[in-house]
């Protein structure tokens, strides 16, 4: 923390005396923000019930200095208002709850009462580039804010962005630490690997990579380009020092269908994972991934568009040799066929099929949405192609999202309802259903901003 305060007042002090003295060039925005979710999960077995309410409050300043110069802070408090017993165990499995506690702090569930640093960087802007050091948001395909919970995913590095031509972003991340999504605190990637459920290895033992795994840091390049025609191409590529190198390159369009208000729209995904180094530990017991390993994932999307609809129907093929590895901690799955509250990381194969619907309302500020998808994945038993023993699965997810500004400004209200079934009733072990399948979830979660210029 010192640090970022000493850097930030060097900056400041390298000003012109002149500038420093003209108040007129400078200016604070705050923001404060509310978040209050609620959760449960329920099982359709004798399987241990959970709830949980958690309520985050947070403030944001940014300052503008002259020449460019931006200085951004952030502070996020949290408190569990209720929860059932989160620390207890389902007697049949040994595994902590899943969902619930994502509310608080997966490594101190005890903590009623927490907070956390999330934004504290000094920033430089100018017309076609940008930098930022310090504390900061991320969204990548790869390392990402994450969906849901109470706050999301930040990552202390140095960003830069620039914008050779008018249709082209370049962004590059360097990353040496982070402060996943549900936790309190900052750590090193090495540190951060594993603060989520570890699975299995890849010779079915409970993994040991966590605190055991060396990575210094990780880079990420992204470049964004819109193309004629609406269309638009994304490439990536993430870097992770010693464990995998990724690339995704996605293209997406729309198509204008004569004598109609419909868009036709069209994606096409393709990713390619592979290890490096020697995956994290010399030792195969304590490595995080096989150097070994190789992905191909294909994703596609076709899909209609109108003012008030929107519709897509995705499909993502992933074939290669090991287990698809990315950390939890850091991001979600950037794949067509996510659906919020699962993912397809940790699997050898996959053949997925999703559909999305979405409908606003003309005259109010609402929308209702669902997802639906079908995931064929290899056998939960198969360590080696499936590390956290998830079965075949369907799940459907219900939602709505109001904006509340006839009675509050910057009130929203979010609903969530999601049921998740496995595909194979027959032979399911315990561990294979509880946080897994089987289940019905759901999430209110109920935001307010404040902005103060």
């Amino acid at each position: 923390m010192k640090k970022y305060l000493i850097i930030i007042y060097l900056f400041i002090s390298s000003l012109p005396l002149s500038a420093q003295q003209d108040s007129t060039d400078w200016k604070t925005d705050v923001e404060l923000g509310l978040r209050s979710y609620f959760m449960s999960t329920s099982y359709s077995g004798d399987y241990k019930n959970d709830h949980a309410w958690g309520q985050m409050a947070r403030v944001a300043l940014s300052t503008r200095l002259p020449h460019g110069l931006v200085i951004n802070g952030e502070y996020l408090g949290f408190l569990r208002v209720l929860s059932s017993d989160l620390t207890a165990l389902d007697p049949r499995v040994p595994n902590l709850n899943r969902y619930e506690v994502g509310l608080f702090d997966v490594n101190h569930l005890d903590r009623r009462l927490f907070g956390k640093i999330g934004n504290l960087n000094l920033a430089f802007e100018k017309e076609k580039f940008q930098a930022k050091f310090g504390r900061m948001e991320i969204n990548s395909p790869f390392i990402n804010h994450q969906d849901g919970r109470l706050s999301p995913t930040y990552v202390e590095g140095l960003r830069l962005g620039l914008q050779p031509r008018s249709n082209v972003n370049l962004t590059s991340h360097l990353i040496w630490a982070i402060s996943p999504r549900s936790t309190g605190n900052w750590f090193s990637l090495s540190e951060s690997m594993g603060m989520y459920p570890v699975g299995r290895d890849e010779f079915g033992n409970p993994s040991s990579y966590f605190g055991n795994t060396q990575v210094d840091f990780a880079h990420v390049l992204d470049v964004d380009i819109t193309l004629k025609d609406q269309a638009n191409l994304q490439l990536n590529h993430t870097y992770v020092q010693n464990i995998y190198s990724s690339f995704l390159a996605q293209w997406d369009k729309s198509w204008n269908i004569p004598d109609s208000n419909l868009k036709a729209i069209t994606g096409l995904q393709t990713s390619f994972q592979h290890g490096i180094g020697n995956g994290g530990n010399e030792e195969v017991d304590l490595r995080y991934k096989n150097p070994e390993d190789y992905h191909l994932i294909l994703s596609g999307r076709i899909g209609l568009r109108s003012k008030q609809n929107l519709w897509h129907l995705n499909y993502t093929k992933m074939q290669g040799k090991g287990r698809y590895l990315s950390p939890r901690e850091w991001g979600r799955d950037p794949f067509y066929t996510f659906i919020p509250r699962e993912r397809n990381e940790g699997l050898g194969h996959v053949d997925a099929i999703s559909t999305f619907f979405q409908h606003s309302l003309a005259q109010k500020p609402l929308q209702l949405y669902t997802f639906m998808g079908v995931y064929f994945l290899p056998d939960a038993a198969d360590a080696s192609r499936n590390k956290y023993a998830v079965p075949s699965y369907a799940q459907v997810n219900l939602g709505m999202r109001y904006n509340m500004k006839e009675w509050v400004e910057g009130l929203n209200l979010h609903l969530i309802l999601m049921g998740k079934a496995a595909l194979d009733q027959q032979s399911l072990k315990p561990a294979w259903v509880y946080n897994k399948v089987n289940l019905f979830h759901v999430n209110t979660i109920l935001n307010y901003t404040i902005p103060w210029k």
